[in-house]
Formats: structure tokens, C-alpha cells, sequence
């Protein structure tokens, strides 16, 4: 007050710094989001997938699980024929990741490599597979080929490059020229040589090799020698063989030489253009939407160079979804700043509720201030703590306000009243504040994983736009009421000129009778209050759960998945087909498939899928959030049994990674884990909501085995090395060497000519060289026996784990089914080894809950012991806390009323309205102490008097804040919509019963202090 200028002037500045921070801070559509995870695979050609595991899978995970960083319960791995992949996720404190998978992959080199199969190619260790990709830009064209695109690719790369801010760029897509030898195996047997001399040769024939210097006149001359193949031509002449006759076989005489793109075993396309792609990734801390707007100018750059059949299409932008998201927040922010300030001037006279009103923008702007000051970004999570907090920051400027108006009725001059009331207010002021913040405090400690890092900035956020709001409302806001208010409220006037009363003044004379009539019946009321909390307890149980919900974006994908074995042809007709039906809807804008492979990672949550011929992923964008949520709906049904054994999967983006429904089948036995899982898979099929029941085993699938007639081998002169190198090269064929032209290289790759494998028959004629240099077939030495195979093993902690899961439809959530599902799962008689384990959804709670429970209980702790430090009593402190209880009926109520489910975010609702009603509580128990100890008050005097007199106060700061959260309602938000219901419907309904129940509790369990005689008689206390 005395130094006044000062705090206009730090106010001024702090206010201008919130401008300028807001304008140009860090923006994302999340919080980011630690995900230490990696991707280990290794190859094994020729195995099957239970050799793989056996001799692979296994003894990489014995290695993994030797570190005690890697978190066991999380690692998981996919085994089939040939492959296996790996994910391996570490604990969250683990914070030097990439020393850790540096020494893992050397470890990987140097101690597993030596005790696998000599075949193993691996295992590799991806450690950027958790990484998430802000941009996917794609360059295609009808026409082009692939070498052209890719040309066309570089210049982009070279062009992004160039900007500073860009981390990462990977490439996606590309089709590699190869030069194919397809041989003739009955040529070969003609001449008398096999496979293994055309490999010998190409390889000793395409060598560059250091062939010394000269020196000459003391001269250094090097020697080059040019011993590489530069055309297929070349390769086409080059002598294979020369026969005792002196007849020179050349390669082109027992095989046709083709220049030809490889065999795809995946590719993208956006609509009928041919794609390659460039994935991009930005340096941490900056601007993404700037970050975007750099990219886009670069791209319309290069598109005006690029010929007009080539199109340079983003079918995912980061830096749009979170322009968007911002945009879409900071509506809502205005229209609840608008709502909370519009009720506080409906409710109040003008001069009151601009003063009081003026100190939530302003505590906003100093928020982002200090915000940016500590690299905390804009993004969904901070401006929903702004828009939960939003409603508290009005509420120390109201309290003081009404102080100091409740001073110039007693007859004070506005300068003492103006100190005074803040004064007399500071300490019940700062304790409720603290009340709210550890309310929220410890959801940034006890939590974890990914639930901890996306709240993680919440309570910092509010922490900082209370401790604003408290300031301005000590320092900032008594100067204000000095300025503007000069006048109190209960200047005496003649009846007639007496005003009518306002519909505040009608709801405290309701009040007043109902409270008194609440103070005749102390028990009655207390049997109420006690009643709905029981009450509250089953509305609860009436609620569906719901973890993580699905994330509003005006985007989702369509996952096609074939049975086991299809061939990539088939699954690219299946999702011409699904493009067919989706492109006729007018709400889709465009489309991008991605066949036998998925997209770079997009969102957190939403791994890439392993690469196989019977997947494809449909990336859809739609014209908007709701039309997203309308075509799921709509076209979800219509795609059952779209695919004869495989499914049409339409997936929207979350937190929760996987099937939100989950249940394992734990064993080593995998026929007794596929009959259990058979059985719980017909129980989940049976049971409304569920939708895409399936096994992560996938279908069995047949393949050929090859039996080796040991004797007649060996009597033959036939080792299995030529065997296996026979069929490896002549069926699936190998690169056994290349060509280079410039900086790019061609793989010249060898296999039998199509009529030499075209079936069973032929393979059982092809022809193998033995020992004694005589040619034998193949069924002379082995027989082929057809044999079932499991499509994937799959692995969790180092076990064979078969996980049936299931999406959740209908509104039905995946918690109320898997508690409709329990009792038969239960009642499943399980064979020796087997147990059953649920995932998915009732795993993400499992995991989260004690932390959720812990940071509750750790908030009730702190808040207890900042009641017990002010009032110095543990009854008034119990009394004071016993608030919380009375909010859980209005926000399952909230939940209820709206069909919002409980999960992460409802549950931060329940604990903001712990530190709001807590706050009613000590600004009711405070001025209820205030009148005992300096009015001579009795107890039942007291605490009605306070009920009376503090009801406008938390009337007002309760609907202001009720208000402000009802823009997160009406929203519908799966995200926000949930918190917003606890908050609106949780602080009418608390504040009900905080202002009738608390003073009786007052009145009944505090006992009267004997020093005290006679009553002072306060000035008559009349409304504002």
C-alpha cells in the first residue's frame, strides 16, 4: 500500500512477460512423454519359430534380464520363423538411456552373439523405436519409379536439413533395383556344376582390392584395379565354367539376368501413386507450430520446382494437431475467463466484481511468465490446470474484497480498511492456498509411467497460478479496493429509498432460515451429511471405469488384418477395397496406405507393428474430431466379417497402449495355453461391448519340413550345409554380391528360375552336387513332409504368454466387461503350468492406482498438517478435512449425470475439490474462531453467525468455479469432459453441504474455552 508504485509497476512487467511468453513459448499437443524403450531383433533363416526361440529368443532375454535396469514385467517379445523382435522397456529412473543401450549392444556383440546359431544375423538393438515423429511427408507419383522418387527425396532432404530446429529424418518406403539370376537347374546339371560355383564366381570376380604402388623415379604410383562388374551385361558374360572339352559355359547360357525391382515385401501408396516418405523429428524445446510453419514453407518451395506429376503430400503434421489442440484449449480458456468474470459481476455490485475479477487474468499472465521461465509448454495438460484453477484465483481477491467492505460498514477509512482486511485474512489466505497445492503436489511424485509424465506439469501449473492469485489478491488487491471502492455496502437510508432485494440477497434469506433450521436439529443434519456419503459410495459404484480414453484427433487408422500366409497381393486387394467403401464418404479427405509395414510412430502409445504380409495400416484424416468419432461408429459394424478369418480393426488414438482388453495365458505348454485361450476367447466373443476377439499366437499355418534320410545322405556324399545352402539360394534366393552405380548399389541376387520351384514336385527333382562330384535329386537324400506351425510366440518376462484381447464398443468400457467376464474366467479349470492374467485396460489401473491412492493419501497428510499448524487443534483440523468426504457425492454425481467414466482425469477432479472444500472449510472455522476469541461469541453463536455471514464468499468462489470448468463439459472431451463433470457438479453439491454441516460439526465437538465471559456485540451483520 505505502510503496504502491513499485507493485503497479513489477505487476505491469510480469503481466507483459506473460503476453510476450505466451506468444512465443514452447507448444506441444502433450506433455512429453519418456518411453525408455527399444527394439532388439535378430534373423535366423531356415528356422522355425520354435527353433528360433529355443536357440535365439531365449538366450538374448537371459541377457536382458541380467540387468537389473530393464523392467522384466514389460519386456515382450514376438517369435516366428526366422525372426524374433524383441521390445525392451526400461525403468523411468533409468536416465542415461543411450549409455545403457550402448553397453547393451555391445554386450549383444561381444557375449550373446558367440553363443547363438552361426546363422544369426543380429541381434541389433533399435534404440529409436520409442521415438515419436513430428512430421511424416510423403513424395509420390503415378508414374515415377522408385529410383526417380527417391531422387526426388533427397532434394527434400537436403532442403529440411537446413532447418535448425529439425532432430531426426529417417526415411520410409523405398524399393530397392535388383538384378535377378534366375538359373535353369536342369542347364546346370547339363554342364555338371550347381548353385555354389555361380556364387564362388561372382564373388571372386566383383572384388576392389588394394593392388600396391610403384615407384618410379622417385615417383609413388598407385595401382587401381578395376575388378568390379559395372552393368548387368557384364555379369551376363562372365564365365561360370569351362567343361573338359574346353567349352566355356557363361552364366547367361544357364540363367536369365533381369533388372527389376525386388520382390515388395511392403510398400506405401496414397491412393494409386507409388510413396516414399521422410519422417521428421524436432530439437526439444522449441516452438512445434513455428517449427511447422518452417517445414511448410520449405515444401511449397519445393513444390513449385518439382514437375507436376510429383506431389509432396503430409499426411501427418504434429505442429497441426497441436495448433489445433492449442487454438480448440484457449477457446475454451477465454470462455471460462468470460464465465467466471460474467458471474462474479451478476453476482456482485460492479465495482466489487471488477476488482475481484481483475486478478484472475492477471494471475493467468504471470502463470505463463513463470511457465516459460521453467520450460514448462503449452499444451492440453497446463492450460486444463490453468482452466481447473481458473475459478480458486478469483476466490483470495473475492474473500478480501468482502473484508474490505465488511471494514468500511464498521466505519474504518478505506486506506486502514484496505491493509487491514488483507491482513487479518493472510494466514487463512496461504493456508488454504497450500491446502490446494499439496493437494496436487504429490500426483508429481507418486505416480508413474506414462501417467506421471503427462500429469506431471499439473501441479506445477497450479501451484504457480495460486501462489500469483495470492499475491495479488494481498498486495495487488487492497490497493484496488483503496482506488475504486470509497463507499461500503450498509449506509443507513430511509425505508423508502431502501433497494429491493437482489437474488443474492433472496438465497442468503433462504439460507439463513435453512441453516438455522439445520442448528435446531444438529443431529438430524449430521445423519444427512453422513447418509450422503454412503450415498456417494453407490452412485460411485454405478459408474463405469475407464483408464486412459480414446484422444480427439481429427485423424484414426484402419488396421487390415489377413490371415496367416496371405500373400502381400491379397492384403493390398483387401485394402483397395476397405478405400473403396471409406473414399465414397464425404468426411474422409484423404487417405494413405502403408502395406506389409505400419507407419513411423506417430503417438506414444501407438507402437509400429512388426513387418508382415497379412497387416496393413490405412492412415485416415477426416474433416474433423466428431467426424472421426462418427465414422468409427458408423463404420465399424459394417467391416464385421469383412474378411473371411482376419478382421477390419478401426483404431482411434490413446494413452492406453494395446487393446484396452487383455487377458494372458501364462504356461510353457502352448496346445494347453491355445485350449485355455480358446476357451476364454468364446466367453469374451459371447459377451456385449466386445469387438475383435483374437489371439496374439495368431493362426497356425502349414509349412514344409524337411526330413534328411541320414543314410542315403551319407552314402550319397551329401552334407546338410549343401542341402540347406541349395534350397536357401535356389527357393528364397540370395544377394551374393553387388554392383555400384555412383553412391547407389544394386544387389545381384541368385535363386532357381520360377518353373524350377513351382511346386512340390519340382523341389523334390532339384539336383545337388555331391562330395564324389556326381549329381543326385532331392528326394533322394530327404523327404518333404507338410507340418503345422504357430503363427507368433509370443513372450512376456521371459515366458510363453498368449494373450486373447479385445477392443471395448458400445459405450460399453472395457472395465465393466472384464468385471461381467471375471466370474467365468475364474471358474476355467486350468492345467498344470497355466494361470491367467489380465492386461490391457485393468492392467493400466492395477499398475496405476496405488500411486494414485498413495499421492491421495500423502494430500490428506499435508493438508491435515497445515489444519493442525494453523488451528493447533485436532478437532478443528478433523472437521476441517471431513470436507473431503462431503464432495465425493457431487463428483461421482457429476460423472454419472454426464455418462463421463472414472479414470485418470476424474480422479484429478476428486483431488482439486479435496483443496477447495478444505479452503471453504478454513475460511468458515477460521472467522468462526475469529468471533469466539475476539467477540466473546458462544460456540452455537459463532458457528451460525459464520454460516450467515461467510455463505456469499464460498457461494461465489464455488460458482466461479463451477462455471469455469463447464467449457471442459461442454466440450466432450474423452479426456477433459470427466474432470470438468467431478469439478462442476463437485463444488455445488460440497459447497451445500460444507456450509450446513461443518458449522454444526463446530457447534457439537468443539467445547467452549472457560476464560471467556460475556458476549461483545459485533456491528449487525448485513448482506452485501
Amino acid at each position: 500500500m505505502r510503496y504502491k508504485q513499485v507493485t503497479i509497476v513489477i505487476t505491469a512487467m510480469l503481466v507483459l512477460f506473460g503476453i510476450y511468453s505466451l506468444k512465443n513459448m514452447a507448444r506441444a499437443e502433450d506433455p512429453k512423454i519418456d518411453t525408455p524403450t527399444a527394439m532388439i531383433y535378430a534373423f535366423y533363416p531356415g528356422a522355425d519359430e520354435v527353433q528360433m526361440e529355443k536357440q535365439v529368443t531365449t538366450k538374448i532375454e537371459q541377457y536382458l534380464f541380467s540387468f537389473e535396469e530393464v523392467d522384466k514385467n514389460k519386456t515382450r517379445s514376438q517369435t516366428k520363423d526366422g525372426k524374433v523382435f524383441i521390445t525392451v522397456e526400461l525403468y523411468p529412473k533409468i536416465k542415461d538411456r543411450k549409455k545403457f543401450w550402448s553397453t547393451l549392444q555391445h554386450g549383444l556383440n561381444t557375449v550373446v552373439k558367440s553363443n547363438l546359431p552361426s546363422g544369426v544375423d543380429g541381434p541389433t538393438v533399435n534404440s529409436n523405436f520409442g521415438d515419436v515423429t513430428a512430421q511424416i511427408i510423403t513424395v509420390s507419383s503415378k508414374t515415377r519409379s522408385y529410383a526417380e522418387l527417391d531422387k526426388y527425396l533427397d532434394a527434400m532432404e537436403d532442403a529440411l536439413k537446413t532447418i535448425p530446429e529439425v532432430s531426426k529424418i529417417n526415411r520410409s518406403g523405398g524399393q530397392k533395383e535388383q538384378i535377378y539370376i534366375n538359373i535353369d537347374d536342369l542347364k546346370m546339371q547339363q554342364y555338371g556344376f550347381d548353385i555354389s560355383t555361380i556364387v564362388d564366381v561372382l564373388q571372386k570376380n566383383n572384388v576392389t582390392g588394394y593392388s600396391g604402388e610403384m615407384i618410379i623415379t622417385d615417383n609413388t604410383i598407385p595401382v587401381f584395379t578395376q575388378g568390379q562388374y559395372k552393368s548387368e551385361q557384364e555379369i551376363a558374360n562372365q564365365t561360370i565354367y569351362t567343361k573338359t572339352d574346353g567349352t566355356i559355359v557363361r552364366l547367361k547360357d544357364v540363367a536369365n539376368i533381369e533388372r527389376r525391382y525386388e520382390e515388395e515385401e511392403s510398400f506405401i501408396r496414397i491412393g494409386e501413386d507409388k510413396a516414399v516418405l521422410l519422417s521428421i523429428e524436432m530439437q526439444p524445446g522449441n516452438n512445434i507450430v513455428a517449427f511447422g510453419e518452417q517445414i511448410d514453407e520449405k515444401l511449397h518451395e519445393l513444390q513449385t520446382k518439382f514437375p507436376e506429376d510429383i506431389k509432396i503430400n503430409t499426411i501427418f503434421s504434429q505442429p497441426e494437431v497441436v495448433q489445433e489442440s492449442i487454438s480448440h484449449f484457449m477457446i475454451e480458456f477465454g470462455l471460462a475467463i468470460i464465465s467466471v468474470i460474467v458471474v462474479v459481476m451478476f453476482l456482485l455490485p460492479f465495482r466489487m466484481a471488477a476488482v475481484s475479477s481483475l486478478a484472475a487474468p492477471i494471475a493467468v499472465m504471470v502463470t505463463f511468465g513463470v511457465m516459460n521461465m521453467v520450460g514448462i509448454e503449452l499444451h492440453q495438460v497446463s492450460l486444463a490446470a490453468l482452466i481447473i484453477v481458473l475459478g480458486m484465483l478469483v476466490d483470495d481477491a473475492i474473500v478480501v474484497v468482502d473484508n474490505y467492505i465488511e471494514k468500511l460498514d464498521e466505519g474504518i477509512t478505506p486506506w486502514d480498511a484496505a491493509w487491514k482486511a488483507a491482513k487479518q485474512l493472510s494466514l487463512s489466505i496461504f493456508t488454504a492456498t497450500l491446502a490446494i497445492i499439496f493437494a496436487f503436489l504429490p500426483l508429481a511424485i507418486f505416480m508413474h509411467g506414462i501417467a506421471k509424465d503427462f500429469m506431471a506439469s499439473l501441479p506445477v501449473t497450479i501451484a504457480v497460478a495460486l501462489f500469483a492469485s495470492l499475491l495479488i489478491a494481498l498486495f495487488l488487491t487492497p490497493y484496488m479496493c483503496f482506488v475504486f471502492i470509497k463507499k461500503g455496502l450498509h449506509k443507513q437510508e430511509p425505508e423508502s429509498k431502501k433497494k429491493r432485494k437482489s437474488m443474492l440477497d433472496l438465497l442468503q434469506d433462504l439460507f439463513d432460515k435453512a441453516v438455522t433450521y439445520c442448528f435446531n436439529r444438529p443431529n438430524l443434519t449430521m445423519a444427512g451429511a453422513v447418509s450422503a456419503v454412503l450415498l456417494a459410495f453407490f452412485v460411485a459404484s454405478n459408474v463405469q471405469q475407464e483408464f486412459f480414453p480414446v484422444s480427439q484427433r481429427n485423424q484414426f487408422n484402419v488396421e487390415v488384418w489377413m490371415p496367416s500366409g496371405t500373400a502381400l497381393s491379397e492384403t493390398d486387394k483387401t485394402v483397395r477395397a476397405v478405400e473403396a467403401v471409406l473414399k465414397k464418404d464425404k468426411r474422409v479427405i484423404s487417405t494413405a496406405s502403408f502395406v506389409g509395414t505400419s507407419s513411423p510412430r506417430f503417438q506414444t502409445t501407438y507402437a509400429p507393428e512388426t513387418p508382415k504380409r497379412n497387416f496393413a495400416q490405412i492412415f485416415i484424416t477426416t474433416s474433423g474430431n466428431d467426424a472421426t468419432d462418427e465414422l468409427v461408429k458408423e463404420y465399424r459394424p459394417k467391416f464385421e466379417g469383412f474378411v473371411k478369418d482376419g478382421y477390419i480393426r478401426f483404431r482411434q488414438l490413446s494413452l492406453q497402449e494395446g487393446s484396452p482388453i487383455a487377458i494372458r495365458v501364462i504356461g510353457n505348454n502352448m496346445n494347453d495355453q491355445k485350449r485355455i485361450g480358446e476357451q476364454v476367447k468364446a466367453i469374451l466373443e459371447k459377451t456385449e461391448g466386445t469387438n475383435w476377439v483374437h489371439s496374439d499366437y495368431e493362426q497356425d499355418y502349414v509349412g514344409v519340413s524337411l526330413k534328411i534320410k541320414e543314410d542315403a545322405a551319407s552314402r550319397l556324399g551329401v552334407s546338410h550345409q549343401s542341402i540347406t545352402q541349395t534350397l536357401g539360394a535356389g527357393l528364397k534366393g540370395n544377394s551374393v554380391s553387388k554392383i555400384w552405380e555412383g553412391d547407389k548399389s544394386v544387389d545381384i541376387f541368385l535363386r532357381l528360375d520360377p518353373k524350377s520351384r513351382k511346386d512340390f514336385s519340382a523341389l523334390e527333382n532339384l539336383h545337388l552336387t555331391t562330395s564324389y562330384g556326381n549329381t543326385v535329386s532331392l528326394k533322394e537324400v530327404a523327404d518333404i513332409v507338410p507340418s503345422w506351425h504357430t503363427g507368433v510366440i509370443a513372450r512376456r518376462n521371459g515366458l510363453r504368454t498368449l494373450t486373447i484381447t479385445s477392443e471395448a464398443q458400445s459405450g460399453i468400457k472395457a472395465a465393466t466387461i472384464i468385471a461381467e467376464v471375471d466370474h467365468e474366467i475364474k471358474g476355467i479349470k486350468l492345467p498344470d503350468g497355466i494361470s491367467i492374467k489380465y492386461g490391457g485396460d485393468a492392467e493400466s489401473s492395477a499398475e496405476n492406482m496405488p500411486g494414485m491412492l498413495m499421492a491421495l493419501g500423502v494430500s490428506l497428510l499435508l493438508i491435515f498438517l497445515t489444519l493442525l499448524f494453523q488451528f493447533k487443534m485436532l478437532n478443528k483440523a478433523l472437521i476441517v478435512l471431513s470436507t473431503f468426504l462431503l464432495s465425493l457425492l457431487g463428483a461421482f454425481l457429476g460423472l454419472y449425470i454426464t455418462g463421463n467414466p472414472m479414470g485418470m482425469t476424474a480422479f484429478m477432479g476428486i483431488i482439486s475439490l479435496i483443496g477447495i472444500v478444505v479452503r471453504n472449510g478454513i475460511i468458515l472455522v477460521d472467522f468462526t474462531d475469529e468471533l469466539v476469541r475476539d467477540h466473546g461469541y458462544t460456540i452455537r453463536e459463532a458457528a451460525l453467525a459464520a454460516a450467515k455471514r461467510r455463505m456469499r464468499p464460498i457461494f461465489l468462489t464455488s460458482s466461479a468455479g463451477a462455471v469455469g470448468v463447464i467449457s471442459l463439459i461442454v466440450g466432450k472431451s474423452p479426456l477433459w469432459s470427466p474432470l470438468g463433470s467431478v469439478l462442476a457438479f463437485g463444488l455445488i453439491v460440497s459447497m451445500v453441504l460444507t456450509l450446513f454441516v461443518i458449522p454444526v460439526m463446530y457447534y457439537k465437538f468443539v467445547k467452549p474455552e472457560p476464560q471467556f465471559h460475556g458476549l461483545e456485540e459485533l456491528p449487525e451483520t448485513t448482506h452485501i
